[in-house]
């Protein structure tokens, strides 16, 4: 499936305003769009997966392109300060905002007309690595369309939708922690879905493919 190229709002609720696009503690960052700062069928396993480089734990990645109901959990790859292994990617579910609980973002014209979409997110530990104070990222929200809709990465506490960390405990088999993905729906749309993409962590996964297409999900 084709996505748009998704529109990124950094967004900073502390003094600093910069981009992350989405993304792992090594991803590369995308290119910022200034702001002021603010006031305060489950997945299909490659059998012939190979183990994560740098991880003696091995782990059957869901392949690219595949369409997930919400409440089903992707096996995708991962890595953080150079170690990789694998999490689990739960959409657990989509809740619609309103365009005023934008306001402290202080986002002005950019979000005119824009409705904020929550997408709850539980993460897993799927290897045992040393993932310890990482954090979920690559994610946006799935337009009725298809397309991947304006996304915005929130750089502090955004109370409507709190992206959180893995903590310190996120080194053992099963660990889990919630996330957040704030994803905005201009006029006329909604978010009905969300989207996981990891085309920097291809070389992770080479036999399925990985970074191709994203895995989605859909209610």
């Amino acid at each position: 499936m084709r996505t748009a190229m998704p529109v990124a709002l950094a967004v900073s609720a502390t003094a600093m305003a910069f981009a992350l696009s989405g993304c792992s503690s090594e991803d590369t960052p995308a290119p910022p769009i200034a702001t002021p700062p603010a006031s305060s069928s489950a997945a299909a396993p490659s059998s012939s997966a190979a183990a994560p480089a740098g991880d003696s734990a091995s782990a059957d990645y869901t392949k690219q392109g595949t369409k997930l109901k919400i409440g089903e959990k992707a096996v995708v790859p991962f890595k953080s300060q150079k170690i990789t292994g694998a999490i689990g990617v739960t959409v657990t579910g989509i809740d619609k905002g309103v365009e005023a609980d934008l306001a402290p973002l202080k986002l002005g014209d950019r979000a005119k007309g824009m409705t904020p979409y929550y997408i709850q997110v539980k993460v897993t530990n799927e290897t045992g690595s040393d993932f310890s104070y990482s954090s979920l990222g690559l994610m946006n929200g799935l337009l009725a369309d298809g397309t991947d809709g304006p996304h915005v990465t929130v750089i502090g506490k955004f109370e409507k939708c709190d992206r959180g960390n893995s903590g310190k405990a996120f080194t053992t088999k099963g660990a889990s922690y919630d996330s957040c993905v704030l994803a905005l729906a201009p006029a006329g749309t909604e978010v009905k879905g969300a989207s996981y993409t990891a085309s920097t962590y291809r070389d992770l996964a080479p036999n399925t493919d990985y970074g191709k297409d994203a895995v989605t999900w859909q209610s």
